[in-house]
């Protein structure tokens, strides 16, 4: 070029590089509508779960099974505090209340129930009812003076009779009375008791005791 000045060379042209479109993952609708379906059945079972776990207030059925036998458990610890043990009985109380089960036996009774003879008071009783293979009816209260037979509460049978109550020396018994036209299954006429004791030596009733023809049934 003219004037010593030289031409500088033209820069090449850049054209402009288009970005590569972003890839589409294959199946790309059909994944999403997959994915909400499963979320939407999670959801669903989550919901059922919950609402079986509240239905019975708020207890499952593991936890209400498993509260039951507790609180039987201590009703039943309960019940045993409350009823007072009966001590067991020596050797020799046993021997005792077997000699007087025998008395009754060779007069030809049966007793109604061991536990009112009490081997640890002086004035012991058993209640007898009379045997299915004798003609005797009725039951009979048979005393006792520790290991000592001294007698019965009167000369002829009861058709009903209890022990009441013992207390120190006192034996109560209760006579139920019959009246007229009963049946000898249901008397009537109310129940009397009678108070047994040891006085003069010797076994004594403090009340009146019924009238044979009320303490048996009419026949």
């Amino acid at each position: 070029m003219e004037d010593g000045i030289k031409a500088r060379p033209a820069r090449p042209v850049r054209r402009p590089q288009r970005r590569p479109a972003p890839r589409r993952s294959p199946g790309g609708p059909v994944a999403r509508a997959l994915g909400l379906a499963a979320t939407v059945v999670l959801l669903g079972v989550g919901v059922a779960v919950l609402i079986m776990v509240t239905r019975d207030g708020g207890e499952s059925p593991r936890q209400s099974f498993a509260a039951t036998p507790t609180a039987t458990a201590t009703a039943a610890a309960r019940d045993r505090r409350a009823r007072p043990r009966r001590p067991r009985l020596t050797n020799a109380q046993r021997a005792s209340r077997g000699a007087a089960v025998a008395q009754l036996r060779r007069q030809g009774f049966e007793p109604v129930s061991i536990a009112t003879y009490r081997p640890r008071q002086a004035l012991r009783v058993l209640i007898g009812r009379a045997k299915a293979s004798t003609t005797v009816r009725g039951r009979r209260a048979f005393f006792f003076l520790r290991e000592q037979y001294i007698g019965t509460d009167a000369a002829t049978p009861s058709a009903r009779l209890t022990v009441a109550r013992q207390s120190g020396g006192q034996i109560t018994l209760a006579y139920k009375r019959f009246a007229a036209g009963d049946k000898p299954c249901c008397p009537s006429d109310g129940t009397v008791k009678v108070r047994f004791a040891m006085g003069d030596g010797r076994l004594q009733p403090l009340d009146a005791i019924p009238p044979v023809a009320a303490r048996m049934p009419p026949s």
